[in-house]
């Protein structure tokens, strides 16, 4: 094997670590344990028996009669993993308004790819979730930890913020063209910031010379990030 093939190989059986580890996360939440009987269907006898005996060594997993269960280590690696996987769940769904199928496909490919600080910043620009598009709990990391200590959140649907709040724009989760050509021809976009003029009798946003009412409706829509500074 040349030293291409060798890491190729490599990365290869990381990759199906990382599946592993999250399919007997999964599975564990699911059904309360995992099996290599399952497992060697979805990704095969050999493959199985080398990467699990490599998991083993690493000390990520234990395999007790055919029923592997997560040690500490592999407890914290998976939990990374879940963690990334539906965060880009909800990323792929809120803001970019994919299909199901799409979106859990694009998912598996990010979970492998971003690293922790991306997730943080994934995490905080939609608000520290707490479950994925599917209702599973997205396990927290420290930025939310971080985010409940404050007073009031950073980030979150304009509906939500009192007067006197300065604010931008992030991103608009409606799936409506017309909803979003709408905010566009009045200037709300991505990147707008402003002041939250006042809420009664109406929602009423402020950014330089312009007031304008916006209905809960839509505003609940309209993500902003507050402005600290």
């Amino acid at each position: 094997m040349t030293k291409f093939e060798k890491k190729e190989n490599d990365m290869q059986n990381a990759f199906i670590e990382d599946e592993l580890l999250e399919y007997v996360w999964v599975a564990t939440e699911e059904r309360g344990n995992a099996n290599t009987e399952a497992m060697s269907e979805k990704f095969g006898k050999e493959t199985l028996k080398v990467v699990l005996s490599e998991m083993i060594e690493k000390k990520l997993i234990t395999n007790h009669n055919s029923v592997i269960h997560l040690t500490e280590a592999g407890q914290k690696k998976a939990m990374q993993i879940i963690r990334r996987h539906r965060l880009a769940e909800r990323l792929l769904n809120d803001v970019l308004g994919v299909s199901d199928e799409v979106f859990e496909r694009g998912a598996c490919q990010f979970e492998h790819f971003i690293n922790e600080d991306i997730t943080a910043s994934i995490c905080s620009l939609l608000g520290h979730p707490t479950v994925c598009p599917h209702g599973k709990n997205i396990p927290p990391g420290e930025c939310c930890s971080h985010a409940k200590r404050k007073l009031q959140p950073v980030f979150g649907p304009l509906s939500r913020l009192r007067t006197g709040v300065k604010a931008k724009v992030v991103y608009i989760s409606t799936g409506s063209q017309e909803s979003l050509d709408f905010l566009s021809s009045i200037g709300v976009v991505p990147g707008l910031a402003f002041i939250v003029h006042h809420r009664k009798p109406s929602l009423v946003i402020r950014f330089g010379e312009t007031q304008l009412a916006l209905d809960d409706d839509i505003a609940r829509y309209i993500y902003v990030r507050i402005i600290t500074r």
